[in-house]
C-alpha cells in the first residue's frame, strides 16, 4: 500500500492531528511564514475556503499545538523541537508522497463519518 511510503511517525501525527487537506495546507501555510501573524480572512482567502472553516482548523492547530493565537491572528508554533520535526517530516512527505497523505487524511474522515453513522438513529428502525 502506498501509505507505507510516509513514516510510521508522520502517519501517526496525521492520524492525531490533522483532519483535513486544508487543516494541513493551513499548517504547511504558517510553518512556510513563521514570521507572520495571519487573521482568519486572510487565510480562508488564501487557502480558498469560507472563514468559519478556517476559524475551525485554525482552533484545531492551536488545541494540537501547531499554532499560537493572540486572539485575532495565529503563527506558527510548537511546544518543542521534536513537535517541530514532526511537522517537517509531514511538509517532507506532502511534499513526496501528495496522493498518500491526502488518501490517509481522506480515510480518517471516512471512517469518522462512518462511525458517527453507525450511531445515528434512524426513523425506519
Amino acid at each position: 500500500m502506498t501509505e507505507e511510503l510516509i513514516p510510521a511517525d508522520v502517519r501517526e501525527f496525521i492520524v492525531e492531528c490533522i483532519n483535513s487537506v486544508a487543516q494541513l495546507e493551513a499548517l504547511l501555510l504558517l510553518r512556510g511564514t513563521p514570521e507572520r501573524e495571519w487573521d482568519v480572512p486572510a487565510l480562508a482567502r488564501r487557502l480558498y475556503i469560507g472563514e468559519a472553516e478556517a476559524q475551525a482548523l485554525l482552533r484545531d492547530l492551536v488545541a494540537c499545538e501547531l499554532a499560537a493565537s493572540d486572539g485575532a491572528t495565529f503563527r506558527f508554533s510548537t511546544r518543542d523541537e521534536g513537535h517541530k520535526a514532526l511537522v517537517d517530516g509531514v511538509a517532507l512527505a506532502y511534499k513526496l508522497y501528495l496522493v498518500p497523505v491526502t488518501r490517509l487524511i481522506h480515510d480518517k474522515s471516512q471512517n469518522i463519518r462512518k462511525f458517527a453513522d453507525a450511531f445515528r438513529f434512524r426513523k425506519d428502525k
